[in-house]
């Protein structure tokens, strides 16, 4: 099976990304967040491990890409985890695709990233921060770098001249909405675009956020099993709920011109931005 393969998140027609290729580096994550999607349809996702002749088999896969490929770098694991400070995988992809035509759209929580910006500066690479809490970050996300060294590599990127998207992912009503705001108005000076997506459960990841937050079991368990809406990725929160949301940060967005805005599988047309969803457009 090849490493590098077309991005098509489970045939969703809620999926608004361009046309684009996906790559892992790694199987599985070391960040142990508890909401991840990828965990339910990855084997021991969370006992995360290199791919195997990583590097051998991508050099056989790059010359099949047609030109002007986009590289989405990751979807279903962090490609900046823990593993990449031993093994370097994702450095040497990098590395190796110096003077091809490609684009590349990074996807990481891990501050990591700066170690290459000496490799990012001579590609053609958008940087996506994803962020979900300031003060639920040990509950949440117990391996995943702090909120101050995302929000530092943000602004060392956007310094540096690298075009730098904020993913504000997932929104988990009564748990971090409250603070989405507050996050955002940190960010905003260093991103060019701003990505946002309510949480979608699954029993899995929803079991083990009702473990972290049982003070909040009787609303979580209300809003997806009782009123949730299942669609292919998950199940949804009822429209209303993530329209509200959703708009608060729009709004926020939208009084900035030079940033733009999108969700990510909502489904939502007072907010579709088709293309436009990943942040890749800023690398046209």
């Amino acid at each position: 099976m090849p490493y590098i393969t077309p991005f098509d998140p489970w045939k969703s027609p809620l999926c608004t990304c361009p046309p684009k290729y996906s790559l892992n580096p790694y199987t599985g994550c070391g960040h142990g967040c508890l909401y991840c999607y990828a965990s339910i349809f990855i084997k021991d996702f969370y006992s995360p491990r290199p791919k195997k002749e990583f590097l051998k088999k991508i050099e056989k896969e790059l010359p099949k890409l047609p030109p002007e490929s986009l590289i989405s770098l990751s979807n279903s694991s962090d490609p900046y985890q823990p593993l990449e400070k031993i093994h370097k995988s994702t450095r040497m992809f990098l590395d190796l695709i110096k003077g091809l035509p490609l684009k590349v759209l990074i996807i990481t929580k891990s501050n990591l990233v700066l170690r290459d910006i000496d490799l990012l500066k001579k590609l053609r690479v958008a940087v996506a921060i994803t962020i979900t809490t300031k003060v639920y970050q040990v509950r949440l996300e117990p391996g995943a770098p702090s909120f101050e060294e995302r929000l530092l590599a943000l602004k060392v990127l956007s310094q540096e001249g690298i075009p730098t998207i904020v993913r504000i992912d997932p929104i988990i009503p009564e748990v971090n909405e409250e603070e989405v705001l507050e996050v955002l108005t940190e960010v905003l000076p260093f991103v060019k675009h701003v990505v946002v997506s309510t949480y979608k459960a699954n029993p899995r990841s929803l079991k083990r956020l009702i473990k972290a937050f049982p003070e909040k079991a009787k609303i979580l368990t209300d809003l997806y099993l009782q009123k949730g809406e299942r669609k292919k990725g998950g199940i949804y929160l009822p429209e209303e709920i993530r329209k509200s949301l959703i708009e608060k940060i729009y709004n926020k967005v939208n009084q900035i011109k030079e940033v733009s805005f999108a969700t990510c599988r909502e489904g939502l047309v007072e907010f579709s931005f088709q293309g436009r969803c990943d942040g890749s457009f800023l690398l046209n």
